[in-house]
């Protein structure tokens, strides 16, 4: 299926690897020229060197170099017309037991940063006539889990900004949807970045009363009702189709990736 992205102009947040890196691969394969932000500008320029992109060091709770990428996208290529919000920290822990600094990153990242990236980027799409904001979230912005009030909070911060954003840019020809993918578990193409953290594999066993991350990944797993855990290359043909111009109806809305897990 011809999904009509050549020649459109998109910019990936968080995109040097995991979920991030496969959206930008996707949606270059797809035809669109892309750009890579992440904080590791490293990062951000292998993976876009791998599809002739633009690759950038960007820290999206910094205002000024998200406002920065931008204007280099669109000098560069003379217009902007996909915007992909991926960037988001997991950080675990009880309600007792949370840190100032926890909070702190949490909404400096999760939540400031998200408003950086989306108000950076309408001038563009405005003056485009056609966009996509591209949110992704979480399961967890569905129903709230246990031991991640402050990501979860955050996640239902990134849904009703995607839905007000739909709701106010609509008429612009700006569309604007949240993927909500439940756990990218180890082997299942690569580990999500939060999975790199002690912390919240101890959490997430304690728990579920499993005594590491293979029993719990087998245990979700077993709940789910297709049988397998989400990968990236399901969040990436998902926001390549809510980015193409065949999902021009598609707005204001969010998307479970979840094979049933968290029905609707």
């Amino acid at each position: 299926m011809d999904l009509q992205l050549k020649d459109k102009v998109a910019l990936v947040t968080g995109g040097g690897q995991g979920i991030g890196a496969a959206i930008a691969r996707r949606l270059a394969a797809e035809g669109a020229r892309v750009a890579v932000v992440d904080r590791d500008a490293g990062r951000a320029e292998q993976t876009a060197a791998t599809f002739q992109g633009i690759g950038l060091g960007v820290d999206v709770a910094d205002k000024e170099q998200v406002e920065a990428a931008k204007r280099r996208v669109v000098e560069e290529w003379g217009a902007l017309h996909i915007v992909v919000s991926n960037v988001g920290l997991t950080k675990a822990a009880f309600l007792a037991a949370m840190s100032e600094d926890d909070i702190e990153q949490t909404l400096a990242v999760n939540i400031r940063g998200a408003l950086h990236v989306t108000r950076a980027a309408v001038p563009y799409l405005k003056a485009a006539g056609w966009g996509r904001l591209i949110y992704i979230g979480s399961s967890s912005g569905l129903k709230a889990s246990a031991g991640l009030a402050l990501y979860s909070a955050s996640k239902y911060f990134l849904h009703g900004l995607c839905v007000a954003a739909g709701l106010e840019l609509g008429k612009s020809g700006i569309t604007a949807n949240i993927i909500c993918p439940s756990d990218v578990y180890p082997g299942e193409q690569a580990t999500a970045g939060s999975w790199h953290d002690p912390k919240l594999i101890e959490l997430s066993c304690e728990k579920e009363g499993v005594a590491n991350i293979e029993q719990l990944k087998a245990q979700r797993i077993a709940k789910t009702p297709v049988g397998r855990g989400c990968t990236e290359a399901d969040i990436a043909s998902l926001a390549a189709y809510l980015a193409s111009p065949l999902a021009d109806f598609i707005n204001a809305q969010a998307i479970g990736v979840n094979g049933g897990l968290v029905p609707n």
